[in-house]
């Protein structure tokens, strides 16, 4: 890890879209992080050793390191602008019969 996250700071994260779960949709942007988790069973310098939760965006997490990499790409993007829920509730992008399923 190159360095470790703190709870508070903010960072860019990206857009997610989604073609069957629209309801899920998300802008990306500057969030703030709200939990650091850490899976003590593989090594510090693995890739996926820590994830991050966001303010913005309860519930999910985000590979740290993935997301340090992408920073300076995401400022440019995204500038100042806050990430956000956008829900798309159209019911031809919220079908649960379609898309990945888990069996």
């Amino acid at each position: 890890m190159k360095r470790e996250p703190k709870i508070n700071e903010q960072i860019y994260v990206p857009t997610a879209l989604y073609v069957y779960n629209g309801a899920d949709d998300f802008i990306g942007g500057l969030a703030t992080i709200s939990d650091i988790k850490y899976n003590n069973d593989l090594p510090k310098d693995h890739f996926n050793y820590c994830f991050i939760a966001i303010k913005e965006r309860p519930g999910k997490l985000l590979n740290w390191n993935h997301l340090l990499e992408k920073q300076k790409e995401l400022k440019k993007k995204f500038k100042n602008k806050i990430a956000h829920p956008e829900p798309d509730l159209r019911p031809e992008f919220n079908d649960e019969n379609e898309g990945w399923h888990q069996i």
